[in-house]
């Protein structure tokens, strides 16, 4: 208080001293314009000066004032079209976070109205788009999307997204490439592409985007698979029994490349090794393939079985071999022990009946020992199998990708459990 009283004190000072000075001035000043003549002192004719120039002074702020009235209204109506449109920002956004499609998709239209086509109410248009089954809408937002420099990769992921449930794997492909150039090295696009790789098998490259991935086994055999180069595909069969030397898939693709490329003892070696880890009917098979003679069929099974003798499936190869073979004795020796074991599948049961119809022929106890034996088989536990872990689809032979679901790596040998009644994964 003391200090505005003091400001004025001041400031009076100042105008008495500026008017006493300006009413020391001596001089007269004449002015004619016209027929008019002015005649004054100079104070006065200073004073009149400065009455003008502050008068010029409020004419051109009133002038400027009315001038920009038009801009002021613009401005005016723009700052409150922005706040509307914030406000229905903010309305899509609940509408989406709570799943109304019908308000979602209005509010959105409608602050991409207010708002423009900014990144922001393009790619609210596109969400409630899709929210409510316009997948056309969506497209349309996000293609506009692309044509904005800082938003194109935005809408290529939507666009990319699109393709994907669609399952159009070609224009994804050429989506994720365009989406790659745009913004490189985001971890989520290498991961759309590896899985796009997968659905494509194009395996190779599958291999190369997926990282740590639990099914890099299954990924090797399919690439050895798919390699016309015999070198590569022998090296791609080599990873994947490095990776998993008990997974049969993966021991029979490194083998039968060896086989081919003369290795004939090595791929005996793969063959033995894998079935010392997890014996399986698909190796007995490749590991006996190339013998013909049926007697030296025998001695290469008992050399495939040395290493891991009492598993059934040692058993059962055992007596299949003999039983071809001619050894009924043998066969049924092989049986009976497995028989003892627990075994009890299907194929235990036909194997049998094929050994009694073999020995005995067409004679009483012949027909009465394979009616027997057909009827153990008849309730008897399924065989094991390959099946798709995904969709529970059973397959002949193993694939790397489910031709029903489209899952890849599901497709697993399941071995009945007696005690459980739940399947078993092997290998």
């Amino acid at each position: 208080m003391m200090l505005r009283a003091i400001f004025f004190l001041l400031a009076g000072f100042a105008i008495v001293a500026v008017a006493w000075l300006l009413a020391t001035i001596p001089g007269h000043i004449v002015a004619s314009i016209g027929a008019f003549t002015i005649e004054t002192s100079t104070p006065v004719a200073i004073l009149m000066l400065f009455a003008l120039l502050v008068v010029i002074l409020i004419v051109l702020r009133v002038a400027r004032g009315v001038l920009g009235m038009p801009r002021a209204g613009a401005g005016w109506r723009r700052r409150h079209r922005l706040a509307l449109g914030e406000r229905t920002v903010t309305r899509v956004l609940v509408a989406l976070a709570a799943g109304e499609q019908g308000t979602a998709r209005k509010e959105a239209q409608r602050a991409r109205h207010l708002l423009g086509d900014s990144p922001q109410t393009l790619l609210l248009v596109a969400e409630a788009g899709r929210l409510g089954g316009r997948e056309d809408e969506a497209e349309e937002a996000f293609r506009a999307l692309t044509k904005q420099k800082d938003a194109e990769f935005l809408g290529l992921r939507g666009l990319l997204r699109q393709a994907v449930d669609r399952h159009d794997w070609p224009e994804a492909l050429v989506i994720a490439k365009q989406a790659e150039a745009a913004h490189p090295g985001t971890v989520w696009l290498r991961q759309q592409r590896a899985e796009l790789a997968l659905q494509t098998e194009n395996w190779a490259e599958a291999l190369e985007l997926a990282g740590a991935d639990p099914r890099r086994t299954t990924y090797y055999v399919a690439a050895a698979d798919a390699e016309p180069d015999p070198p590569r595909a022998l090296s791609y069969a080599k990873q994947a029994w490095k990776q998993d030397p008990a997974f049969p898939p993966a021991a029979i693709a490194y083998a039968s490349r060896l086989r081919a490329a003369g290795q004939e003892r090595r791929a005996q070696a793969c063959i033995v090794d894998a079935w010392k880890r997890a014996p399986h009917p698909d190796l007995g098979a490749f590991a006996l393939a190339l013998e013909p003679d049926k007697l030296a069929r025998v001695q290469s099974a008992k050399r495939l079985v040395a290493a891991n003798p009492t598993h059934p499936e040692s058993r059962l190869l055992l007596a299949r071999a003999a039983l071809d073979a001619g050894l009924t004795g043998e066969a049924r020796h092989q049986v009976e022990i497995a028989d003892g074991e627990g075994m009890r599948q299907r194929r235990f049961c036909l194997l049998l009946a094929q050994i009694e119809e073999q020995e005995r022929g067409d004679t009483e106890s012949g027909r009465l020992a394979q009616r027997d034996a057909l009827r153990r088989a008849a309730t008897a536990e399924p065989d094991p199998h390959w099946q798709c872990t995904s969709c529970h689809r059973e397959h002949a032979v193993w694939h790397p990708k489910c031709d029903t679901c489209g899952s890849v790596g599901t497709v697993q040998w399941l071995n009945s459990a007696r005690t459980s009644g739940l399947p078993v994964i092997a290998g």
